[in-house]
């Protein structure tokens, strides 16, 4: 009897690690799967027809959400505020809702592919930014109005740009240690930094992966790759939970956000991970020149409808 239950408990781990060596190709097939199943196959095509400006927005988005610590709504929520004059609470559950396919996709390539990141590092910035995003969603989200919403995320995007103009002035680390039990500052650091992550998160659907990697690399000096992949991993998990709270907890995921999510799936799934693994090929100055020149973006089209608003300065 005890040799039989020896021989399955292998049996259900040698499974296990297959399952997770192929995830980066059965997450997408499964994902693929739905897309397709969960109306009709007709409609979904439709649906991906009628909201195509979505969809090429997320071929941005995923990308820079596997291959950078911005996640894919840092690329979304302002295209959809902006451009397409969506609400920023509907920008942020659409945000939340893609990143849980788009980043858990990339989360899984990183784990099947082996990709160095900092395992202590990431299961301590998961356990501190989930309580943080849960706070942020139930009572702080929903009573901030579209303009501080909007003021929010800029001040997190202008403050991550001075991060990666400091870091190109500076060595980069190639520091790949995992954070210990006995590094209690560290440890600090990264609660405090990934909570506060969390409730950014839960306002405007990103923010614990820019707060962590600021944490790691320039507080830390950590491995700027490895940070990345870290940071990847922890806002795919803080993004699953959220969305299961707004769409079986608080049930306020409207059908018309569900219909952009699900135009943007097909997308993210392969974006994602084909972002995640380049970004464990490419130099980090490479990494960074693709964050500073998308952040110049945004910050130009901001400056842009700002003049458009108000008009130029007599």
């Amino acid at each position: 009897m005890l040799a039989l239950g020896s021989a399955a408990y292998d049996y259900g781990c040698t499974l296990f690690r297959w399952l997770l060596s192929k995830a980066y190709i059965l997450f997408p097939i499964g994902a693929f799967i739905f897309w397709l199943t969960y109306n009709s196959p007709v409609w979904a095509v439709e649906n991906l027809r009628e909201h195509i400006e979505i969809s090429l927005t997320m071929v941005v988005g995923s990308f820079v959400a596997g291959a950078t610590a911005l996640g894919g709504g840092a690329v979304a929520f302002p295209v959809l505020t902006k451009a397409l004059h969506i609400e920023p609470y509907d920008a942020k559950l659409f945000s939340l809702a893609i990143q849980s396919f788009g980043m858990t996709a990339a989360s899984l390539t990183i784990l099947s592919q082996r990709l160095p990141f900092f395992v202590n590092a990431a299961k301590l910035s998961i356990s501190a930014a989930i309580p943080g995003v849960i706070v942020s969603i139930l009572w702080i989200s929903e009573f901030l109005s579209r303009s501080l919403t909007k003021f929010i995320f800029s001040l997190l995007l202008l403050s991550f740009a001075v991060v990666l103009v400091w870091l190109k002035s500076h060595r980069f680390s190639s520091d790949k240690t995992d954070i210990k039990a006995s590094q209690i500052r560290d440890r600090r650091l990264i609660i405090v930094g990934s909570f506060l992550g969390g409730m950014i998160s839960g306002i405007i659907g990103s923010g614990a992966d820019i707060l962590l990697f600021i944490v790691l690399v320039v507080l830390l000096r950590k491995d700027v790759k490895c940070a990345t992949a870290t940071s990847v991993i922890v806002m795919a998990s803080v993004s699953l939970v959220s969305t299961l709270i707004h769409v079986w907890g608080m049930q306020v995921m409207t059908p018309e956000v569900a219909s952009y999510v699900h135009a943007a799936i097909p997308i993210v799934v392969i974006g994602a991970p084909v972002g995640a693994y380049l970004c464990a090929k490419l130099p980090p100055t490479a990494v960074l020149a693709l964050l500073l020149m998308l952040i110049g973006c945004e910050v130009s089209f901001t400056f842009y409808q700002a003049l458009a608003e108000f008009g130029p300065v007599s």
